[in-house]
């Protein structure tokens, strides 16, 4: 045993790897809603192996911390600048308030307990659930003047701590009172609201893998023998069924021969047309309609289902029923909106869901008919391993470079910091690749990687390196940060509940989802969704989410300046 902590000690690189899976391996433990997560587990997994005096410099710790950043703003950016220009306003508004109101009790609090600058910062980012705030707290605190080197380090070392100590309970707190203590105190039947909602909707979301059984949208053939639909156009046949629950014919056998109809083909007593569309319209017309037979040959067509991102402006703004209406010479014929996903979270579909800039829709229908509409609404996006390093690198050096820039506040110089500015050009770079999709490609996959290991591998680095200080820290200030903890936490709670109840006015369906992507707690949604039994909460977290994932990590350097 010895001889592998000499060899710890002697090669820190193979310290780092040790962390990165043990935090990965604890991160993975999960209590009823809580799950640990790897970015805590990490930082406990750091701390422990941190004991053996691991050196680790400082610039490994910030590469990787501005590569999280960057693909933080790359993944928000799109949903964060578009809902601060469309309808989604209210809850960007929302979540900057519960945002500012969080700093603020997190600031009072600490005044109040009276700690320094380090355990300040660590609590607003475990309180909070905030893990970037650890890095830019520290950044800010390094740029610091008339503060001594052994000050800083301190103050460096204290923050990792405090948010270890509050990190544990602020998840569990904000999933608590989201899903059950808020509900309560404003007697509101969160699965009753919910239910009403996705009724008025009319669209369920389904589980990931999972589909129903009742398929909406299906491809029948029927032989054509009522006097309503022979002898009549394709477009007529097409025009008479709901706007809302289109039907299509997608092949037809026209006097024996199998055709690609346009609008203008007549459909003569006997022909067998291959219908797709809403399931329960056929059923209702199929005496109007005809006998359904099995024509295999007519069926024998190439079906896709296609991920779009949403990059064509005409379509900001629209709404998912709007992909599928007919522009031109039947140009949505065929195709059907199967899901939309925003910022990996899938929403319930209905006929007032407005796409955003970076929404990803998938399409469904015959290949050739979703290749052409994929083309006019954004982007295919195909599976690939490929990123657009050239992008990467340069965006993340541009932000770098934005955030040296600095101005004077008395003595204090303040400024973004290479990691604010590696955000902002990832929130700036995503929007505009959403608009021009020719450039920037970061597959899922990727993308993953930059967020969740460079996350990771910055909270190993600050966990190795505080280790020896962590147990003293703990014992000199850990009782009193575990309650100040709970105090930022459920006030900040309570104030969001209750701004966006009565201020803003939320329908109590997407409250709490708001609530939870404001303070952008992933166990939270997960845990009122749970007790919701719906999806629908999703529809308040997506833009609430961008805004402040944002802020928040701003906020690291806003306390710190606030403090000194």
């Amino acid at each position: 045993m010895n001889w592998l902590f000499n060899q710890l000690k002697a090669h820190p690189e193979l310290a780092f790897f040790l962390t990165i899976g043990l935090g990965y391996l604890f991160g993975k433990l999960k209590i009823g809603y809580f799950q640990l997560g790897s970015v805590t587990g990490t930082l406990i997994a750091g701390v422990i192996i941190g004991q053996l005096g691991i050196h680790i410099g400082p610039d490994t710790k910030a590469i990787f911390f501005m590569l999280f950043l960057f693909a933080v703003g790359y993944k928000v950016g799109p949903q964060f600048i578009q809902g601060l220009k469309t309808d989604g306003l209210p809850q960007a508004l929302f979540a900057a308030v519960v945002c500012v109101g969080g700093l603020l009790i997190a600031f009072g609090v600490a005044k109040i307990m009276g700690f320094d600058l380090g355990y300040s910062t660590g609590l607003l980012a475990g309180a909070l659930t905030q893990s970037a705030v650890i890095g830019v707290g520290q950044d800010t605190i390094n740029n610091l003047p008339n503060i001594a080197a052994d000050a800083k380090t301190q103050y460096n070392n204290s923050i990792p701590i405090a948010y270890a100590v509050t990190y544990i309970f602020g998840t569990i707190g904000f999933a608590y009172v989201y899903s059950s203590l808020g509900p309560k105190l404003l007697k509101i039947d969160l699965v009753k609201e919910c239910k009403d909602y996705e009724q008025k909707l009319g669209q369920k979301v389904e589980e990931p893998g999972v589909i129903s059984a009742r398929l909406s949208n299906v491809v029948r053939t029927y032989k054509v023998t009522g006097a309503t639909y022979a002898n009549k156009k394709v477009s007529e046949f097409e025009s008479s069924f709901s706007r809302e629950a289109p039907i299509f014919v997608t092949r037809m056998r026209h006097e024996g021969t199998i055709i690609d109809p346009n609008g203008n083909v007549v459909i003569s007593p006997g022909d067998v047309v291959a219908i797709a569309g809403n399931r329960k319209y056929m059923v209702e017309h199929e005496d109007e309609i005809g006998e359904e037979i099995d024509d295999s040959e007519l069926l024998d067509f190439k079906i896709e289902i296609l991920d779009v991102v949403v990059t064509n402006k005409e379509y900001f703004g629209k709404t998912a029923a709007d992909v599928i209406k007919f522009k031109g010479n039947d140009f949505r014929k065929n195709v059907f909106v199967r899901k939309v996903t925003r910022i990996e979270h899938e929403l319930p579909i209905h006929q007032n869901l407005k796409l955003n800039a970076g929404d990803v829709v998938t399409l469904l229908g015959r290949l050739e008919d979703v290749e052409r509409v994929a083309k006019e609404i954004g982007s295919p996006q195909r599976p690939t391993i490929m990123s657009d390093m050239v992008f990467i690198g340069l965006g993340v050096l541009l932000g770098g470079l934005i955030g040296l820039l600095s101005f004077n506040v008395g003595r204090i110089p303040l400024s973004l910091s290479t990691s604010g500015g590696a955000l902002i050009a990832g929130l700036l770079l995503s929007y505009w690749r959403a608009t021009s999709p020719t450039f920037g490609q970061i597959p899922p996959a990727g993308l993953w990687v930059f967020d969740s290991v460079g996350l990771g591998a910055f909270v190993a680095i600050v966990g190795l390196v505080s280790g020896p200080g962590f147990v003293a820290g703990i014992k000199a200030v850990g009782i009193s940060l575990f309650f100040a903890g709970i105090a930022v936490t459920v006030l900040t709670a309570l104030f969001s509940v209750f701004v966006g109840r009565y201020l803003f006015k939320f329908h109590p369906a997407i409250l709490f989802g708001a609530c939870a992507g404001s303070m952008t707690t992933t166990a939270a949604i997960g845990a009122i969704q749970e007790t919701a039994h719906s999806k629908v909460p999703i529809l308040g977290y997506t833009v609430t989410y961008a805004v402040a994932n944002t802020l928040k990590t701003i906020w690291g350097a806003v306390i710190v300046f606030m403090l000194v």
